[in-house]
């Protein structure tokens, strides 16, 4: 779909998209005239091609072309305020992918996922894993930094949730490693704290998923870096199954 009519959807898309964050708000409704009631009711021949547009995945997908979309999306308000869209880092066919919950600040600036304090951490954790960050794939849940230090709200979860699809599909990796609760809650379609998640794996469409605390965590409790690896243990132990 290219021109006029991919423009008109999207511009659909977008209306959708904040009829459903006022929802979240607590929004219950809105008074209606005549020709907001007319316009309204001709929405119903496009809500499946909204709905099918929005939830389809590419057939043969690519890491370069979920690149190309997303510096575009808006599919939530992050999209006014974000200064930059941190996509990811990493191959395609990588055995171990890890997702973590949003973007740093030193992320946004480099335009890279863990690219600060964490990302030394993460770092080192993949090497005494015996990968490199190079055969690896590392990204977040959410791919845009919500402003004044805040956490990603369920609606902006919800809204990025395509593109983390799209990407576990075109990496296809063996082992999935959920980095703190936001990033496995997210995954998993669950409100499990990450204290009952970690330490087995879970399944996501197939893929084994470990989830496990976030280098952020680490720094802040280093007792807890012996969990961790405990946790990356088994995941050495199924790759070689």
């Amino acid at each position: 779909m290219t021109g006029p009519d991919q423009m008109n959807l999207d511009f659909m898309q977008e209306v959708r998209q904040y009829l459903l964050y006022l929802k979240e708000m607590g929004c219950t409704g809105a008074p209606l005239g005549e020709d907001a009631q007319g316009i309204v009711q001709k929405w119903g021949g496009v809500k499946q091609v909204i709905a099918s547009h929005e939830t389809h995945l590419p057939e043969h997908d690519s890491l370069d072309a979920i690149l190309s979309d997303l510096v575009y999306c808006r599919r939530c308000r992050l999209a006014d305020s974000r200064k930059a869209v941190i996509c990811g880092q990493g191959t395609a066919g990588a055995d171990i992918m890890f997702i973590g919950p949003f973007p740093e600040p030193a992320d946004t600036d480099s335009g890279m996922p863990y690219s600060g304090e964490t990302g030394r951490l993460l770092t080192r954790i993949i090497e005494a894993m015996g990968q490199s960050r190079q055969s690896v794939y590392i990204c977040h849940a959410v791919k845009c930094r919500p402003p004044e230090e805040r956490l990603p709200d369920r609606f902006e979860a919800r809204a990025c949730r395509i593109w983390l699809k799209r990407q576990i599909r075109a990496v296809s990796p063996k082992i999935i490693c959920a980095l703190g609760g936001f990033a496995a809650q997210s995954l998993l379609g669950t409100d499990e704290p990450i204290s009952r998640l970690r330490g087995r794996f879970h399944d996501y469409e197939g893929i084994a998923v470990m989830p496990t605390h976030e280098p952020a965590y680490l720094l802040v409790h280093p007792k807890a870096k012996r969990a961790v690896w405990e946790d990356m243990k088994q995941v050495m132990a199924r790759l070689t199954h």
